[in-house]
């Protein structure tokens, strides 16, 4: 096996823990990032450092006890702002933390800026890679999410990456966005 196909299956390995632990718990949440575009398209798409997730804030004591049951470690850092991270087996979990918006739809709660990532419910897909299926943002908000690159460079080129692979899942015919 090579490196990249033992990371590859470190990295679903870690995906698979988490997603049972949220579904175990029946908490709500959703994939988001790289892995999910990488459900998205069916395929790794490039190497991923962590796994990205959304949860409600309102759950935060839940989540950290069903992640702690799968063998997470909790690993806050000085820059947890709108979420925390946990760690398994050297793979990062970062978990950001939303909340219902003042006029409805889901916020990430940032100081003096929060993220409106939708006016209504927050909805999901459950995608499947390898014989590993999850809950992740539809296709709709991904792209939506990944048409605005960040502004770092290493950042920004994941971004523009991630958006030409779910563009090229969107085109296919056949293909819902939800």
């Amino acid at each position: 096996m090579s490196t990249r196909e033992m990371n590859f299956a470190a990295g679903l390995a870690a995906l698979s823990s988490a997603a049972d632990a949220m579904d175990a718990a029946q908490l709500e949440h959703w994939f988001f990032g790289g892995w999910a575009v990488d459900l998205w398209v069916g395929r790794l798409t490039r190497r991923h450092d962590d796994i990205d997730l959304l949860v409600w804030r309102r759950d935060e004591a839940r989540v950290h006890h069903a992640l702690v049951a799968a063998g997470w470690f909790h690993a806050p850092t000085p820059e947890d702002i709108v979420g925390t991270n946990y760690v398994r087996e050297q793979y990062e979990l970062q978990l950001t933390f939303v909340v219902p918006g003042s006029q409805g739809g889901v916020v990430v709660p940032v100081p003096d800026q929060p993220i409106v990532l939708s006016r209504g419910t927050l909805d999901f897909a459950r995608r499947e890679l390898g014989d590993v299926t999850v809950r992740v943002l539809t296709l709709e908000m991904m792209l939506a999410f990944k048409a605005s690159p960040r502004s770092d460079e290493v950042g920004g080129a994941k971004d523009r990456a991630d958006l030409a692979a779910l563009r090229s899942v969107a085109d296919l015919p056949g293909t819902t966005l939800s």
